[in-house]
């Protein structure tokens, strides 16, 4: 079994955020704001209202198709974030999950041509072009975005949302009990510990959401493929996700809350 540590906690925004290893040890606070920088959501989270650094928005990113492209080049677009990476055994595929599910709904609605919906690495070592298009075709779905990034951009981006992920081996002991990967068939070397969060960024390119927490997917499920890949932990993760916890209808909410339209 990984033994999850917590290694941090970053202040962003007036947001404690707990940085743990690809999943929560402790249970992530809901977001805590600071005087004048935001208010409760409706639907869970926190609506913001804070502009991104330009350096930020100019940051390459790449998708599963190996199309470049950047925050900047979005403007215009409501975009929505979660983080993940592909070899997670605990939390992501759960993650990936919510995001499926969110990008759908997203595609059935009126904002399909205005809303994005991006899952993006922290993992830029192994996250490359092939890597993610061989993860997303494990859920036969296109409705959401998989992109990754070089370092430091990559890093730099997810610093200014208070993720500040670090890469981190495994012992030898850790790895006896680790399952093999779904695509190599080997064992990892290691982990990068990353806070479990989702956000939305608004039109004009201003920060203007976050939630804290697992993944819940509810009754949605993940690939066969994935199942058969989570450890310990991420089995008990996905039968009872631990609180708090964020929701696609979360993401929905706020979404409409944002935007001005309703997603069913």
């Amino acid at each position: 079994m990984r033994f999850r540590k917590t290694f941090a906690i970053a202040t962003v925004l007036g947001l404690s955020l707990l940085l743990t290893s690809c999943g929560s040890t402790q249970p992530a606070p809901k977001a805590s704001l600071a005087p004048g920088q935001g208010m409760a959501a409706q639907g869970g989270g926190s609506l913001l209202n804070a502009p991104i650094p330009a350096d930020v928005l100019a940051v390459p990113l790449f998708n599963a198709d190996g199309k470049s492209f950047t925050l900047g080049s979005l403007k215009g677009q409501t975009i929505v974030i979660a983080d993940f990476l592909t070899s997670c055994q605990e939390i992501c595929p759960m993650t990936s999950t919510n995001m499926r599910t969110i990008g759908d709904a997203v595609a059935a609605s009126p904002l399909k041509d205005s809303v994005k919906v991006i899952e993006l690495s922290v993992d830029s070592e192994r996250d490359t072009t092939p890597r993610l298009a061989a993860y997303q075709a494990l859920y036969q779905d296109k409705n959401w975005i998989l992109a990754s990034g070089a370092e430091p951009g990559l890093s730099k981006l997810w610093k200014f949302f208070g993720n500040s992920y670090r890469k981190t081996p495994y012992s030898a002991d850790e790895m006896k009990a680790m399952p093999v990967d779904w695509q190599t068939g080997k064992k990892n070397t290691f982990d990068v510990t990353h806070t479990d969060e989702v956000l939305i960024i608004n039109a004009q390119q201003s920060w203007a959401w976050l939630d804290l927490g697992n993944p819940n997917p509810g009754k949605a499920s993940i690939p066969a493929t994935l199942k058969a890949y989570l450890s310990e932990d991420g089995l008990n993760n996905l039968a009872k996700p631990q609180e708090p916890s964020w929701t696609p209808e979360a993401v929905l909410s706020a979404l409409s809350t944002i935007t001005g339209k309703k997603i069913n």
